[in-house]
């Protein structure tokens, strides 16, 4: 069965909040694709009447903004869906003194608690007047700490499944006077249970009707997973069941595309199979945003082929071409930075691991492997020669920029610890004046690179926190520089960073790439000192 209701969501809260003549843009662009909604993932980063420090300095949407964007998708016959979030994913809004009291723990709302639910009411009267749609998804996912923070202080120890469906149903009579139908994510009622899949009568119950539960699986490659868990979101009888997807943009500054396919070819060919009539392609932006949405158009398109019945990757790439003028293959390519071997589809991120990599303190160097040098210098090629006059040039231009930095900079510490341990100081003179020197530039010019891109495609508050990546990635690779010519030159008796043996990180896996997506982390070891 295709689905009634195909849409692609994209991540607004990440740092990033896309300008609304690009949200019109990248609504046109999913419409020729097949798909008739386009859901906006606003944690906080949208006005809210009545809340002046919500969103305050985050790039929020203004009111304004999302009539406007609504009135410009009505005409082309995109629903454009709000997705807010009603208990968890709020940690920003305790910067303000405002919000102190209003949180249970990190980013969740203390339930229970009246002035949560003046200001739900709040966001959900504007959302009312912004919106031609009744259909709103309040997100309320991954609420980890949900009851073990101030409500365990003032409740003492409640079920914490049960206190979840008491605010649903609380958050379901405000959106019922506004005529609204809820979507939500599903996984909590899965994570709050204590047996597999299988949830108590009683929380069954009490799930108000009509509420339809998203649930959501990104990365799994057999169709089986899907089938099951699908199978256990019967228990709800009186709720439908829609599913969420991804094209992965939220690991580093290159997309994870091969993923993206297969993981899309076992989802669409079981959401088919299981009739599900609501499927949501999400673009997700974590820890900052750091790769732009437009890289995801291949993953997209082949999404929206599959869940129309279409599973021919060769059909899919000639319609892409069609479409677009581009090779299915030239977008493909986006990913390269991503991808360090021939290998089957990961959710790798060396495009972020390795350009924040200290080349000194190496916590990352253990997932380089000898040919991955060649591997980025080949890939530089390839990028770079779709750079030739098309719309989206300054795509591939910054991810030829990134590939040129990460080649030069991906084995640096490595050599740099060898021959320091060897006591090898021409080696190290080599490095540092033919190497180390040069990266200085090249790491500028991703920098330029990248604030195209981004002024290009989102609005400008947000860009100061890569700003501040990017300038203390410059600042540190001139240190390092300097620490290194004052041991060469004798004023530095040792560079202590190199005395260290590079040990396995994240998975110990020597030679192999990983997932890591923390700047903070990535940096330093001293990352919680921040």
């Amino acid at each position: 069965m295709t689905p009634k209701t195909l849409a692609v969501m994209i991540d607004c809260s990440r740092n990033g909040v896309m300008k609304p003549e690009k949200v019109k843009e990248f609504a046109l662009l999913i419409k020729k694709m097949g798909y008739n909604a386009l859901m906006l993932y606003t944690e906080d980063t949208y006005e809210v009447e009545n809340e002046p420090y919500f969103g305050y300095m985050r790039g929020r949407y203004t009111i304004a903004e999302m009539k406007e964007m609504d009135a410009y998708c009505l005409s082309i016959g995109i629903e454009l869906i709000p997705c807010i979030q009603v208990l968890a994913h709020l940690g920003h809004i305790p910067r303000w003194e405002e919000y102190w009291s209003h949180m249970d723990s990190q980013d969740v709302l203390l339930v229970g608690d009246e002035r949560n639910y003046r200001l739900i009411d709040n966001m959900l009267s504007t959302i009312s007047k912004c919106f031609t749609t009744k259909r709103i998804h309040i997100g309320m996912d991954e609420a980890f700490y949900l009851g073990t923070g101030r409500y365990l202080q003032k409740n003492g120890y409640r079920d914490r499944l049960q206190i979840f469906v008491e605010h649903l149903n609380r958050v379901k009579t405000l959106t019922d006077g506004y005529g609204l139908k809820i979507m939500m994510w599903s996984d909590m009622f899965f994570r709050l249970t204590s047996e597999d899949k299988k949830l108590p009568p009683e929380i069954l119950r009490q799930v108000p009707e009509g509420v339809e539960l998203v649930y959501w699986a990104y990365q799994e490659k057999e169709q089986k997973h899907y089938d099951e868990n699908i199978a256990a979101h019967k228990q709800f009888l009186n709720n439908k069941t829609a599913y969420a997807g991804a094209v992965w943009t939220c690991t580093g500054y290159a997309p994870n595309l091969r993923l993206s396919l297969d993981a899309a070819d076992a989802a669409m060919h079981s959401v088919r199979e299981n009739g599900i009539e609501t499927v949501l392609v999400t673009m997700w932006g974590d820890d900052g945003k750091d790769c732009s949405y437009f890289a995801g158009l291949s993953g997209l398109f082949a999404a929206a082929q599959m869940a129309n019945g279409n599973f021919d990757r060769q059909d899919i790439a000639e319609k892409f071409q069609d479409l677009f003028g581009y090779g299915f293959d030239e977008f493909m390519n986006l990913e390269l930075a991503n991808i360090t071997a021939e290998e089957e589809s990961h959710l790798h991120n060396p495009s972020k691991y390795l350009l924040f990599n200290d080349p000194l303190l190496g916590l990352f160097d253990y997932t380089v492997h000898d040919a991955l040098k060649a591997r980025y210098a080949a890939a530089v090629k390839t990028v770079q020669s779709s750079v030739n006059g098309r719309e989206y040039d300054y795509l591939f231009d910054f991810q030829a920029k990134l590939l040129t930095l990460l080649t030069r900079k991906c084995d640096l510490g490595l050599r740099l610890r060898k021959a320091y341990q060897a006591d090898d100081k021409k080696t190290l003179e080599m490095l540092l004046e033919e190497e180390f020197l040069p990266m200085t530039q090249e790491t500028r010019d991703v920098y330029e690179a990248f604030r195209t891109l981004w002024y290009r495609e989102n609005k400008s508050i947000g860009f100061e926190l890569q700003e501040m990546r990017f300038g203390a990635l410059m600042l540190r690779n001139e240190s390092c520089a300097r620490m290194l010519r004052e041991y060469l030159t004798g004023l530095r008796k040792s560079v202590e960073e190199l005395e260290e043996p590079i040990l396995p990180g994240h998975y110990g896996m020597e030679g192999k790439a990983e997932t890591f997506n923390s700047y903070l982390q990535t940096i330093s070891a001293n990352s919680n000192a921040f």
